[in-house]
């Protein structure tokens, strides 16, 4: 077998998952190391966004139609062949995981292998695959939320999740200008879009008072299915917007945006904080183990930013939040510099020496 020097990296083809690896992909390849990226077919379109890294030299990419239905005998032991085989071919040093069902086969045959794991968990709850592997792993990196007191395990890290570099730059242009007559809001339901956010959140902006919406300008990332009816109410609203079902240059809209309101994925999260940005959270109900919920907590906390539980959502309590960040231009600056201070601009740098 070859020397080994390369790095496999292992997630899940989901937003969650995939833009935190992505990230440290990226920092990697300016270390000049080289990469191998495992991941499943669902991650196709975030790979074509980000070509320029995957058609790096020093990357390889790899894509496995796994089935969740881990009973699928075939599409299970079929997959632990082809991994095995690939595994053992690159030798990698290390493997890097961030989590999903589909890292599973993957830390299984590197267990096998002797490999070294390493666990990157974004949320404040742990998934399942994380915590299967838990005790295998060499080391463990939580990228939310704060170091428990007394926390004696030396295989423990936190570190922040790492962001894209594009956000990382746009930090240190920060300024917490709240008096812009302008008044720009970004929404955004996730890498699938919220088919509730499109209903209820343009309904909301329209009972504000005049004098304000004529400030406003959206940027609403909706579901592609309700991409007509939310760009159509907003222009019968005379509310200023451009809505689409993912914005490329989404760290410029973030950065240039009063404040947010988001779901509460543990990626949107970090690039929120890293940008020193306000929020009103509405975490997803159904997320598993409630996990939305408890990344928002810690925010809300933290006072930068509050929560509406989905279930208590509605257009006239939303507009009351919204009314409030506007209105209230004090408390909107400290909750941005709150924001501004749980960020980390060293994280892709301290979890790339932790990793190599």
């Amino acid at each position: 077998m070859k020397k080994n020097s390369k790095i496999a990296i292992v997630a899940g083809g989901t937003g969650g998952h995939i833009f935190p690896a992505i990230s440290l992909l990226e920092q990697l390849i300016s270390e000049k190391k080289e990469i191998i990226f495992f991941s499943d077919k669902r991650v196709k379109n975030i790979v074509n966004e980000n070509k320029n890294l995957f058609k790096n030299k020093k990357v390889t990419l790899y894509t496995f139609e796994i089935s969740r239905n881990f009973l699928n005998f075939f599409n299970f032991f079929g997959n632990l062949l082809k991994i095995f085989n690939i595994l053992r071919k690159n030798n990698p040093k290390v493997v890097v995981s961030f989590g999903g069902y589909t890292s599973i086969p993957f830390l299984l045959i590197s267990k096998i292998l002797f490999k070294p794991i390493i666990l990157h968990e974004s949320n404040m709850i742990m998934g399942l695959a994380n915590k299967l592997f838990y005790f295998f792993s060499k080391k463990v990196i939580f990228g939310w939320g704060g170091k428990k007191k007394n926390e004696k395990n030396k295989k423990i890290f936190y570190i922040r999740n790492p962001v894209r570099k594009k956000i990382l730059n746009l930090r240190k242009k920060v300024k917490f200008n709240v008096n812009k007559k302008k008044i720009n809001i970004l929404i955004v339901g996730g890498s699938q879009g919220a088919a509730i956010f499109d209903k209820i959140i343009p309904e909301s902006l329209n009972l504000l008072p005049y004098q304000i919406k004529k400030k406003l300008f959206i940027y609403h990332q909706c579901s592609k299915k309700n991409f007509d009816i939310v760009k159509k109410n907003y222009i019968k609203n005379k509310i200023k917007c451009s809505c689409r079902s993912f914005f490329n240059n989404l760290p410029d809209i973030m950065f240039k945006s009063k404040f947010i309101i988001s779901r509460s994925g543990a990626s949107t999260l970090s690039e929120i904080i890293t940008l020193g940005k306000a929020s009103i959270l509405i975490p997803y109900k159904l997320a598993k183990n409630n996990h939305q919920e408890e990344n928002a907590k810690w925010l809300e906390k933290n006072k930068a930013s509050v929560i509406i539980k989905e279930d208590k959502l509605t257009k006239e309590n939303l507009k009351n939040k919204i009314l409030s960040f506007i209105k209230n231009k004090n408390i909107l600056k400290k909750m941005s510099k709150n924001s501004f201070s749980l960020g980390d601009e060293d994280s892709l740098l301290k979890l790339s020496k932790i990793i190599y």
